[in-house]
C-alpha cells in the first residue's frame, strides 16, 4: 500500500513538471524565495493533490478585496476525521511585511507531509493529531509588502492615521525608482544629523553646540502629498490587526491602529470564528518577525492576573522554545501603562482557555564583532558587506525633490535585512523552529479507551460492561486552569449507546470531569484514568454496545462490542 501511495505522488510530480517546467518543485522546495499569496495558495493546492489522504484545503473567509483566507488541515484521515483529534493552530504574516512568518508556516506544512512516510515521529503525530496551518493571515497586505515598495503595518484597508479626515493621502514615495522606500537626507544648517567620518553611509547625531560641519534632517523617502507640512505620515492602511481582537481591545487613544471596533476586519473575525468552532485546538502559534525571540503571555494584562498553575505551564511550554532554538523568551506585557490591547494570544488564553505564543523570527541580522555586548551601526554595515556584498544598504544617491531641491536618498532595505532574512538565509531560518512546533502539538492531551470488557452475569440475559479511559497525552484535557474556572472547555463525557439491550445500572451519559495527562501523573497513576461499569440486560441476540468518549481537547474515541 505504501508503494502505491509513493507511486501516486511520483506520477503527480511528473504530470506537474510536464504541465509547467518553470513551476516550483512542490515536493522538495528550495526555500530560497518569499511566496506571494497566489504562490502560497498554489503550494497548498499542490500539496493537497499530492497528499490527499493527509490533507484538506479550504478557505475560512475572504479579505476586503475578496482574497481567500486559506487553511491547510493535516491529519491521517483514514484513522479518523480531523475534528475527532486534538489539534494545534499555526498561522503567520498577520503583519504585512513580516513575510518570514508565512514561510515558516509553509515550510512546517511541507515538512509534515514530506516526512510522514519517513519519520515514525511525524507519522504518529499525524495519525493521532490534527494540524491547522494558515500561512497567509493577511494575504492582501503581504502581497503589497512583497511586490511593491509599499510599507504598511497590516491590512490595506484605508485608515486615517493622522486624524485629518483623509485616508492614506500621504504615503512614502519611491523617489529613486529602485522599488524600495528608504530614507532621504536634506541639508539644513539646523539639522540634527551629520555624515560619519568613519563610514559615510552612517548618519551620526550632531553634538550639542557643534557648528563646523554639514548638517541634515532625515525623513523617510517621499514627498508631502497632502501639503500639510508633514512627510509620509498617512500611508497605506494603518490598522494593526493584532490589536483588533476582542480581549482588552482599546480605542485609538489607548491603542493606535486598533480599528473601529473589535473584529472589524474580515481576517480577524474569520480567525475567531474558526478557532471558536474548532474546540479541539489545544494551542495557538501566531508567527511574526523580527528579533529572534519569543513573546510569551502575558500580553494585554498583568501576570498577577493569571492562576499560578497556568503561570508555571506558560513558562514551561515557552521555555522549550529557548531549549530548541537557543533564543530568548520574554513576556509580551511589560508595563501596565504601555501594554498592548486586543492581541490574539491574549484572547486565546482568556476567552478560549489555551496557551498561545508569538515567535518573532529572524534575529540573524546582528553580529557583535568587538564582543562588547552592543551591535553598532558600523557592525551592522560590516555584516552587510561580508554577507550581502553591501546589497542590504542602498548607498546615498542625489535625487530631485519638489520641496527641497536636491536631496540624497539611501539607507537600509529594511524589509529584507532587519524585518526578514535575505533569501540566502531563509532556508536556515525556517528550519530553525520545526522542533518546537512539533513538540507543541505533541504535548496535547490524548484520550484512549485502554480497556473494555464484557463479563456475563446471567447467561444470555445480563452482562457487566467495564471500560477504562486514560489520558495518555502530556497536558490535561482542560489545558489551563482558566478553562476550568470559566467553563471554557467541556468535561470529558462517556456516552453508551445500546442495541437490543437496555441499561440496568450506570448512566448512558456520564461526566468524567477533566483528566490529567503525564505532566501531572505517571503511566501507572490512577489520576490519568477513569473506570466505568455498566450492568446491561440483553433483549435478544446481536446485542451490541457503542462506547464513546468525548473531549473538546483530548479527542473523540469510540469502541463497539458484542454483548452476547
Amino acid at each position: 500500500m505504501k508503494h502505491i501511495y509513493l507511486f501516486a505522488i511520483l506520477i503527480y510530480i511528473l504530470n506537474t513538471s510536464i504541465c509547467s517546467s518553470q513551476r516550483e518543485n512542490v515536493i522538495i522546495p528550495k526555500w530560497d524565495k518569499y511566496h506571494s499569496s497566489s504562490e502560497s495558495n498554489t503550494l497548498l493546492e499542490d500539496w493537497a493533490k499530492a497528499f490527499p489522504n493527509l490533507t484538506s484545503l479550504y478557505s475560512i473567509g475572504k479579505t476586503l478585496k475578496g482574497s481567500p483566507l486559506m487553511v491547510l488541515e493535516i491529519t491521517n484521515k483514514k484513522i479518523g476525521p480531523a475534528e475527532t483529534k486534538p489539534a494545534f493552530y499555526y498561522d503567520g504574516n498577520i503583519h504585512a511585511g513580516e513575510l518570514t512568518a508565512a514561510e515558516v508556516a509553509l515550510h512546517y506544512a511541507w515538512y509534515l507531509l514530506y516526512n510522514y512516510d519517513k519519520s515514525e515521529r511525524i507519522k504518529n503525530l499525524l495519525d493521532t493529531r490534527t494540524i491547522y496551518i494558515r500561512p497567509k493571515f493577511n494575504p492582501d497586505g503581504a502581497d503589497l509588502a512583497l511586490n511593491t515598495s509599499t510599507v504598511l503595518r497590516s491590512t490595506p484597508r484605508p485608515y486615517d492615521e493622522d486624524f485629518d479626515g483623509l485616508l492614506d493621502e500621504d504615503p512614502g514615495n519611491d523617489l529613486d525608482g529602485n522599488g524600495i522606500i528608504t530614507n532621504m537626507r536634506v541639508v539644513n544648517s539646523n539639522g540634527k544629523f551629520k555624515v560619519s567620518k568613519i563610514d559615510p553611509r552612517v548618519m551620526e547625531k550632531r553634538e550639542l553646540g557643534e557648528i563646523d560641519d554639514v548638517y541634515y534632517d532625515i525623513y523617510t523617502e517621499g514627498i508631502d502629498d497632502d501639503n500639510d507640512g508633514n512627510y509620509n505620515e498617512d500611508g497605506v492602511g494603518g490598522i494593526d490587526m493584532n490589536r483588533n481582537f476582542p480581549r482588552n481591545w482599546g480605542l485609538e487613544f489607548e491603542q493606535k491602529g486598533a480599528g473601529a471596533y473589535p473584529l472589524s476586519e474580515p481576517e480577524t473575525r474569520a480567525t475567531i470564528e474558526f478557532i471558536s468552532s474548532h474546540k479541539n485546538i489545544t494551542g495557538v502559534f501566531h508567527g511574526h518577525t523580527s528579533g529572534g525571540f519569543l513573546f510569551r503571555l502575558p500580553s494585554t494584562t498583568s501576570w498577577d492576573n493569571y492562576d499560578m498553575s497556568d503561570q508555571r505551564l506558560i513558562m514551561e511550554l515557552s521555555n522549550m522554545y529557548n531549549t530548541t532554538t537557543d533564543q530568548r523568551v520574554i513576556p509580551s506585557y511589560s508595563n501596565p501603562r504601555l501594554h498592548r490591547h486586543g492581541t490574539l494570544i491574549s484572547w486565546s488564553y482568556w476567552d478560549f482557555g489555551v496557551v498561545a505564543y508569538v515567535p518573532e523570527f529572524w534575529g540573524g541580522f546582528v553580529k557583535d564583532y568587538d564582543e562588547n555586548g552592543n551591535v553598532s551601526k558600523y557592525e551592522r554595515l560590516m555584516w552587510n558587506d561580508e554577507n550581502l556584498e553591501g546589497q542590504g544598504f542602498v548607498n546615498w544617491t542625489p535625487v530631485k525633490h519638489p520641496d527641497f531641491g536636491t536631496v540624497e536618498v539611501g539607507g537600509w532595505n529594511n524589509k529584507f535585512t532587519f524585518q526578514n532574512p535575505p533569501t540566502k538565509f531563509l532556508k536556515i531560518e525556517v528550519e530553525k523552529y520545526v522542533e518546537w512546533m512539533l513538540w507543541l502539538a505533541e504535548t496535547s492531551p490524548l484520550l484512549k479507551i485502554t480497556d473494555i470488557k464484557v463479563s456475563p452475569i446471567e447467561k444470555n440475559k445480563v452482562v457487566n460492561l467495564s471500560a477504562e479511559v486514560q489520558n495518555i497525552g502530556y497536558l490535561p484535557t482542560n489545558i489551563t486552569q482558566r478553562a476550568i474556572d470559566f467553563k471554557l472547555s467541556q468535561p470529558v463525557r462517556a456516552i453508551l449507546e445500546l442495541e437490543n439491550a437496555e441499561l440496568i445500572s450506570g448512566q448512558n451519559r456520564t461526566d468524567l470531569g477533566h483528566i490529567v495527562g503525564t505532566r501531572n501523573s505517571n503511566a501507572a497513576s490512577s489520576d490519568s484514568k477513569r473506570h466505568l461499569i455498566y450492568s446491561i440486560k440483553l433483549n435478544g441476540p446481536n446485542a451490541k454496545a457503542k462506547f464513546t468518549i468525548y473531549s473538546d481537547k483530548g479527542g473523540i474515541k469510540t469502541k463497539e462490542v458484542n454483548l452476547n
